[in-house]
């Protein structure tokens, strides 16, 4: 156990070293072009991979599939960059891919299996790019909403920090202290301390955020107690819905790219579930706020 942890821990810092220097980059530079390339690239990645493991069930159009999610995060990210319009393609996109499957399934005659193929695509879509793309908006908050504080580099941020923040609170947790199992037929690993460690490191990494980040312009010290605990619960059941995801197709891992962490899925499998509940978060404190004032 001694030698997992050690491991985790050595390549956990290693990723965040990284992401804060993209983020730092970002920062410095003006702009977010160091969160779309790291969005476009982990996206496509992580449907790469959902397209081999669902593929052992019935095979998919995984060229396809990558393409259309890293083309639709690449659309958001110019529009946040280069011109708002481009958020106006991002909806036909979605449609023509969505054509290209319909077209595709009635090449041939209907089954179960083209049925599938279908389903899980479509799912594949929405759980990777469409869920994965509030990462960016959160990133461009004030872009996209003109009288909100400059908090989008603390946002994003703080959305990758909370995802992986609080799971790192129930992997160490639930390492040292964790003996009664949650929901042992989806994630045998998953314990009652992991999961109490796991509140704890959200209330403690949130309220951090709202005392020496921007994001305490918007969300205030005591709102981050509660949001905190919140956003712990959405990131353990990210985590969840990957290891449901996984159990159904029969793999320990999405990946083997990193040791003791898996592939890229089961790196941003958190982070796709906290990044919508992050910007509905702060857009109703910014309005409740600015209601109230």
């Amino acid at each position: 156990m001694a030698d997992s942890i050690k491991v985790r821990t050595a390549i956990g810092s290693v990723l965040i070293t990284a992401i804060c220097g993209l983020i730092y980059f970002d920062h410095w530079s003006g702009h977010g072009w160091g969160a779309i390339a790291i969005a476009i690239l982990l996206v496509s990645a992580g449907l790469a991979e959902y397209a081999r493991m669902a593929g052992t069930l019935v095979p998919l159009p995984t060229r396809r599939l990558v393409v259309a999610g890293g083309g639709y995060m690449l659309l958001k990210g110019l529009a946040y960059e280069v011109d708002p319009r481009l958020h106006l393609l991002a909806g036909p996109w979605v449609v023509a891919f969505a054509y290209s499957l319909f077209f595709n399934a009635l090449k041939g005659s209907p089954s179960k299996e083209r049925f599938r193929a279908l389903a899980l695509t479509a799912f594949g879509f929405f759980y990777l790019p469409f869920l994965g793309g509030y990462a960016l908006d959160a990133r461009f908050l004030p872009v996209a909403n003109p009288g909100m504080p400059e908090i989008g580099t603390a946002a994003f941020f703080y959305t990758i920090t909370i995802a992986k923040g609080t799971d790192m609170f129930a992997y160490f947790s639930g390492k040292l202290l964790g003996k009664t199992k949650v929901v042992p037929s989806v994630s045998p690993g998953k314990t009652v301390a992991g999961f109490v460690g796991a509140i704890v490191g959200g209330v403690v990494i949130t309220v951090l955020f709202c005392k020496f980040s921007a994001l305490g312009e918007v969300l205030p010290l005591p709102l981050g107690i509660g949001a905190g605990m919140l956003m712990a619960l959405v990131g353990i059941s990210g985590d969840l819905i990957e290891s449901f995801i996984k159990r159904s197709v029969a793999v320990k891992d999405s990946a083997s790219l990193l040791p003791n962490f898996g592939g890229v899925l089961d790196i941003v499998d958190s982070i796709l579930i906290c990044a919508p509940c992050v910007v509905f978060l702060l857009l109703a404190a910014h309005h409740g706020k600015s209601y109230l004032s």
